[in-house]
C-alpha cells in the first residue's frame, strides 16, 4: 500500500484564521484559506513568513512556510489588490498565497477548470484564470469567518490520507520474444506448466528482467474459468512406496467398479424405465390429450440422459482397457519393489518415472483428459434440467394422462428420484477419487498435471461454466432486468466479476453510517453502482446468486422487484481509486470528457467539457475493511477489459504479480508482444502506464503513438545485469534511472507510485 496524499494537516485553530469567498469565474464555487503566521521560521524586516492552507474545487494545497517579499515573483498578485488593501499585511499575504496555489496546480487540473469556466459563458470563451490578476481579485473578496475548529474537523474527515494497494501496468516486448516452454512426456512434446499449474514461458534475452516482475498470475478466460488446481496434499517423497502403489491401484479399481455400477444404472434408466414410461403413453385409452403426459416424460428423461450414457459407455470401455493392460506390470512392480528401489537410488527418480509408469497412473490420467471434455455438454444440459426435477415428478404424478401417473406410482417416486439424481452426484465422486490418488503421488510425477487438469474439468462442468460469451450476455441481461431505471446506452462487456455491498457516504464523510446503501457491480470495463431502495433489497450475494441461477437455468429467471435502482456507472479506464489507511473506505474519482462522459454516466447533455465525479464508500460484507482486495480486483478487471479472451488464451500474453508489502504498491503486469496483440485486438483500451522493452525512439513518441497512455516508459538493457528506465510523466516530467536487473520490480513500483501521485 502506497501513500498517495497525506491528507489534511493537523492545524491549530488558535494559530490560523479562516477566510472564505466564492470564485465567480468557476461557477461561484467556494474557496477556503486557513491563514496565519508561520511557526517554522523567523520573519525579517523585508519579508514575512506565513502559513496558508487552501482548498477549492481545484484541490487542496498546504504551504507551511511562505515568504511574502516584494522581490518574490508571487508578489505580483499584490499589485492587483484594491489600493486600500495593498497596505494591509494580511491581504498581501492572502494574494501571494493564492498565486502560489495557482502555480502549484497540475496542467490537467488547470485544463479541466478552464473548461468549467468557459461552460457558463454564452460564447464559450475561456477567461484568463489562475494568473496574478485572478489571485488579486479573489484575495480582495476574502472575508474572515468563525468556527475555524469545526471546519478543520470537517475537512480533516473529507480530506483524509489516501492510499493505493494495486496498480496495473502493460509491458510490451519485441516480436518473437515470448515462447512457450515444452517438456517431453514419453515420446510427446507437451507445453510445460509450473507448480501453480500455469504455463511456463521463455522471454529470450529479457528473461532475467521479466523474472523480477513477480510470479505468474491467473486471470479467468472461457477456457480456464478458475485458477488451475494445485496438489494441496501429495507425497513428500520422490519415490512411491509399496503402500502408495497399492493405494493408487485400489483407487483406480474403485473408480472402475463404481463406474460399472453407474453405467448399469444409466442403462436401466434409458433402456428400461424411460421406455416403460413412453410405452405407457401409447397404452393410454382415455380420450384426454396426451400432450401433458409427453411433456412430463420428456422432462423426466431428456435427450441429454442418452448422451450421458453414450459418453460413459465409451469412458468405461477405455478405462477397463487401461487398467487391464497395466495390471500385470503393476502387480510385478509392487512385488519387486525392493529391487526397484535399489535401481532408482542409482538414477534420477523423476527421469525414471518419465521413462516408465508401472502403476498405470499416467495412462489413467490421459484417459480422463480424453473423455471428460465429452462429458461437458450432456452433463451440463442434464444438470440444468434437473433443477426442475421436483416439479417434473409432481407434474407426472398429477398428470392428466392416467397411465403416466400409474406407472410412476408402480415404480416408486422416491426410487425414480434417486436414480435420476445419480448423474448429478457422479461428478463430485470422480473428484473425491482423484484427490485420493493425487495425495499418494509426488509432485514431480508425470500424471500429476493430467489429474489436476481433470479435477478442473470436473469443477467447470459442476459449476456450469460453458465458457462462452452467451453466459456473460445472459448475466448482463439478468442484472438489467432486476435493476430499475437501467439506461439504454449502458451495455457492460464481459462477465460480472464480483458484487460488493457498500454505503455511499454523504459529505463530509465523517459519519460512516450516513449515506445511501448501494451495491457495486464490477465488470471488465465498467463499475456500476446500484442503489438499494429499502433495507431488505437484494444484496451483493443475492445478485451473484441470481446471475448464477440465470446461467444454470435460463428458463427460470426471477422477475421479482428486488428493490434496486441504477445509480451511476464508471468507465474503468477513466476511474481513479484510492483507499483509507484502515482499508474501510474507498474513494472513486472519475474524470471523463466528451462522449466518454456520456458512456460513463447517465447524462443527457451533449457537453464536450470535462467532468469530475467523486464517490466515497464504506465497504461492507466480505470486503469490509478490505479495500486492498477491491483495488486488486479493479486492477485485474482493467486488464481483463483491455485484452480479449483469444489474446489471453494465446501464447504471446502472460500476467505477473508483484505482491504488496507494508508501505509499498502491488504491481499487476500484463506482458505481451504488441504485434500479436494488435492483430487480434484492434479496439484495445490503452493502459495508463505503458512500458516498452528495448524499444526504438523516445518515450514521448511512444506515448503520442498510443492515445490514452498517460505515462510512457522504456526499459533499455545494458549488458547482462543492468538496465536503464526512462519515464515521461503525465505532466511532462521526465526521470531516468539505471539499476541492476534484480531491482527492476522495485524500480517499477517506485515509478508507479510516482505515476499515481502525478
Amino acid at each position: 500500500m502506497a501513500l498517495l496524499s497525506p491528507g489534511f494537516p493537523a492545524l491549530d485553530p488558535e494559530a490560523v484564521s479562516l477566510y472564505y469567498t466564492k470564485d465567480p469565474l468557476l461557477e461561484n464555487l467556494p474557496i477556503l484559506i486557513f491563514y496565519g503566521a508561520s511557526t517554522t521560521g523567523n520573519a525579517t524586516r523585508s519579508s514575512t513568513r506565513v502559513q496558508a492552507h487552501i482548498y477549492s474545487v481545484a484541490g487542496f494545497q498546504s504551504f507551511p512556510r511562505l515568504t511574502i517579499a516584494p522581490t518574490s515573483p508571487l508578489y505580483a498578485a499584490v499589485h492587483h489588490l484594491p489600493s486600500e488593501k495593498q497596505g494591509d499585511e494580511i491581504y498581501r499575504g492572502l494574494a501571494v498565497s493564492l498565486l502560489s496555489y495557482f502555480a502549484g496546480l497540475s496542467r490537467s487540473v488547470k485544463e479541466i477548470s478552464k473548461e468549467l469556466a468557459g461552460r457558463q459563458r454564452a460564447n464559450r470563451v475561456v477567461p484568463a484564470i489562475f494568473d496574478e490578476m485572478h489571485a488579486g481579485e479573489l484575495a480582495s473578496n476574502l472575508v474572515k469567518v468563525d468556527k475555524v475548529g469545526e471546519v478543520i474537523r470537517l475537512l480533516s474527515s473529507a480530506l483524509s490520507p489516501q492510499c493505493l494497494s494495486w496498480v496495473d501496468v502493460d509491458v510490451v516486448l519485441p516480436p518473437q520474444t515470448i515462447q512457450r516452454v515444452v517438456t517431453q512426456e514419453g515420446s510427446d512434446l507437451v507445453p510445460a506448466v509450473g507448480d501453480d499449474g500455469l504455463p511456463l514461458y521463455h522471454y529470450s534475452q529479457y528473461g532475467s528482467l521479466i523474472d523480477q516482475l513477480g510470479h505468474t498470475a491467473f486471470l479467468p478466460t472461457s477456457k480456464l474459468r478458475r485458477a488451475p488446481s494445485r496438489p494441496t496434499a501429495h507425497s513428500k517423497s520422490r519415490l512411491l512406496s509399496k503402500e502408495q502403489k497399492i493405494a493408487i491401484r485400489r483407487e483406480m479399481c474403485e473408480l472402475l467398479d463404481t463406474e460399472k455400477n453407474y453405467v448399469a444404472k444409466l442403462h436401466s434408466l434409458v433402456d428400461e424405465i424411460a421406455v416403460d414410461f413412453r410405452q405407457s403413453l401409447q397404452a393410454d385409452t382415455s380420450n384426454r390429450s396426451l400432450r401433458p403426459g409427453k411433456d412430463a416424460v420428456g422432462q423426466l428423461f431428456p435427450g441429454s440422459l442418452s448422451s450421458i450414457l453414450a459418453a460413459n459407455d465409451g469412458f468405461l470401455a477405455e478405462l477397463e482397457d487401461v487398467l487391464s493392460t497395466t495390471e500385470d506390470e503393476a502387480i510385478q512392480d509392487i512385488e519387486d519393489l525392493a529391487g526397484d528401489l535399489a535401481k532408482l537410488q542409482l538414477e534420477n527418480a523423476s527421469a525414471a518415472t518419465r521413462r516408465r509408469d508401472p502403476t498405470g497412473t499416467l495412462a489413467f490420467a490421459k484417459t480422463l483428459l480424453t473423455w471428460l471434455p465429452k462429458f461437458n455438454t450432456p452433463y451440463q444440459d442434464y444438470m440444468r434440467m434437473s433443477v426442475g426435477l421436483s416439479e417434473a415428478l409432481s407434474a407426472a404424478h398429477d398428470n392428466d394422462t392416467p397411465t403416466v401417473s400409474r406407472t410412476l406410482i408402480d415404480f416408486g417416486e422416491q426410487r425414480l428420484r434417486s436414480m435420476l439424481i445419480e448423474p448429478v452426484q457422479r461428478l463430485p465422486r470422480y473428484s473425491l477419487l482423484l484427490d485420493n490418488i493425487i495425495s499418494q503421488l509426488p509432485s514431480s510425477h508425470p500424471a500429476m498435471s493430467g489429474l489436476l487438469k481433470s479435477k478442473d474439468m470436473l469443477a467447470d462442468i459442476c459449476a456450469l461454466d460453458n465458457g462462452g460469451s452467451a453466459d456473460s450476455a445472459r448475466a448482463s441481461s439478468t442484472i438489467r432486468k432486476f435493476l430499475g431505471q437501467w439506461p439504454s446506452w449502458l451495455s457492460p462487456r464481459g462477465r460480472l466479476i464480483t458484487a460488493i455491498d457498500a454505503v455511499d457516504l454523504d459529505p463530509p464523510y465523517s459519519n460512516l453510517s450516513s449515506g445511501q446503501d448501494v451495491v457495486l457491480l464490477l465488470f471488465p470495463d465498467t463499475l456500476i453502482i446500484a442503489q438499494k431502495q429499502y433495507s431488505n433489497a437484494l444484496s451483493a450475494k443475492g445478485i451473484m446468486t441470481e446471475v448464477d441461477r440465470s446461467v444454470m437455468s435460463p428458463i427460470q429467471q426471477s422477475n421479482t422487484n428486488h428493490g434496486l435502482l441504477f445509480g451511476a456507472a464508471f468507465d474503468l479506464s477513466k476511474l481513479r481509486m484510492s483507499e483509507s489507511a484502515d482499508g474501510r473506505i474507498v474513494r472513486l474519482t472519475h474524470v471523463a470528457t466528451g462522449t466518454s462522459y456520456l458512456q460513463g454516466f447517465h447524462s443527457t447533455s451533449a457537453s464536450t467539457s470535462a467532468h469530475v465525479n467523486v464517490k466515497v464508500l464504506v465497504l461492507l460484507g466480505p470486503y469490509e475493511a478490505k479495500a486492498p482486495r477491491l483495488s486488486e480486483d479493479v486492477a485485474k478487471a482493467r486488464i481483463e477489459g483491455r485484452f480479449s479472451e483469444p489474446i489471453r488464451d494465446g501464447d504471446k500474453w502472460t500476467l505477473r504479480t508483484v505482491a504488496t508489502v507494508p508501505g509499498r504498491l502491488g504491481l499487476i503486469t500484463a506482458i505481451y508482444e504488441e504485434t500479436a496483440v494488435r492483430k487480434m485486438n484492434t479496439n484495445q483500451t490503452p493502459c495508463r502506464f505503458r512500458v516498452d522493452m528495448d524499444s526504438q525512439g523516445d518515450v514521448l513518441e511512444s506515448r503520442s503513438r498510443h492515445s490514452g497512455v498517460e505515462v510512457a516508459a522504456q526499459i533499455i538493457p545494458m549488458g547482462t545485469d543492468q538496465f536503464r528506465l526512462d519515464v515521461l510523466g503525465a505532466e511532462g516530467k521526465r526521470c531516468s534511472e539505471t539499476s541492476e536487473s534484480e531491482n527492476l520490480g522495485n524500480v517499477l513500483i517506485n515509478t508507479s507510485e510516482f505515476v499515481q501521485k502525478v
